[in-house]
């Protein structure tokens, strides 16, 4: 496999355009921000300074700056492009670990097509004896999961880079790192 760097130094597949790890620009919207305005009044009125208040004292009620810290996401191992359907263009990535695809909320893969169910389908990264193995599994979806345009739902595959999957009215395709 030929690999190339990206321009922030990460290593990808020489066939990609765009590189996994960094961020979309074409899905980064940018907030408005209003244009600060400063008015003065004409005099400024002589207003009575007011009575400096004493900084509390350590072990005090007062407010703390806290660090949150997000607990780190598994590496990205493969992604899914939505080649046609509600989210034609978009890529969705698989995780180490379990994937869950469906239309609810809680799914790693949310997809917004009236024929996939809740809980579709999933697809599990294993690793064994060095080898690299995606395994798609239908969760008894109502309308099937389709592996490479057969027209017999499949239980359980393997899934090989470049493998194209169906989900309802959606189809993917499956690369793999």
């Amino acid at each position: 496999m030929s690999t190339k760097l990206c321009q922030n130094g990460h290593v990808m597949e020489a066939s990609w355009d765009r590189c996994p790890y960094c961020p979309d620009p074409s899905r980064m919207a940018r907030p408005a921000v209003p244009p600060t305005r400063v008015s003065m009044p004409a005099e400024p009125a002589a207003a009575p300074l007011p009575t400096p208040t004493p900084a509390p004292k350590p072990g005090a009620s007062a407010k703390k700056t806290r660090m949150m810290v997000e607990e780190a996401s598994s590496p990205v191992v493969g992604w899914l492009v939505a080649l046609t359907g509600n989210h034609k263009g978009q890529d969705f990535r698989v995780r180490e670990g379990k994937t869950s695809i469906g239309s609810d909320e809680g799914s790693d893969i949310q997809l917004t097509d009236e024929f996939i169910s809740g809980h579709h389908a999933t697809i599990k990264f294993v690793q064994k004896d060095g080898e690299r193995i995606f395994i798609l599994t239908d969760m008894d979806s109502s309308n099937g999961t389709f592996l490479n345009d057969s027209e017999e739902p499949i239980a359980r595959e393997e899934l090989v880079d470049n493998d194209t999957v169906s989900f309802g009215k959606t189809k993917m395709k499956f690369k793999c790192l």
